[in-house]
């Protein structure tokens, strides 16, 4: 799963770096900075493959990925935003038990919460269904 989107800010492009590496490392997630990048890890592949996608400690260890690359543009910062699971391999074709619509679920979440970060509004743009039910 993946999701790939273009911002724009009014700020220069390392107080938009700074602004995101310290909303996400205070939340204890691995932050890696570059000159022009900044790198975002959540999540535990272990721990999800543990868990599950069924149970809500699997969900919130889901391990994804952002990037962000801030440029100067004319008016401010240019932001590319590159948001993928981690996830590794999959058996069979991933999508049982709502796995897809989880991932999708927890990568608007957190560009949603990076965008506003930066001061910009970004709903969440596609319905993300809970996962479905499973009557034991």
């Amino acid at each position: 799963m993946e999701k790939k989107e273009q911002w724009t800010s009014a700020q220069p492009p390392q107080a938009v770096l700074d602004a995101l590496a310290t909303a996400f490392s205070s939340h204890g997630e691995e932050v890696r900075r570059g000159e022009s990048s900044l790198e975002v890890h959540m999540g535990s592949n272990a721990l999800y493959r543990t868990w599950g996608n069924m149970t809500a400690e699997g969900r919130a260890n889901m391990p994804v990925a952002l990037t962000f690359n801030a440029s100067e543009s004319g008016t401010g910062t240019a932001i590319e935003v590159h948001a993928f699971d981690t996830f590794g391999f999959r058996i069979g074709s991933g999508k049982s038990f709502g796995v897809a619509e989880s991932f999708n679920r927890r990568l608007d979440e957190f560009l949603s919460y990076a965008a506003g970060v930066i001061g910009r509004d970004r709903p969440i743009t596609e319905p993300a269904p809970a996962p479905p039910r499973i009557n034991i």
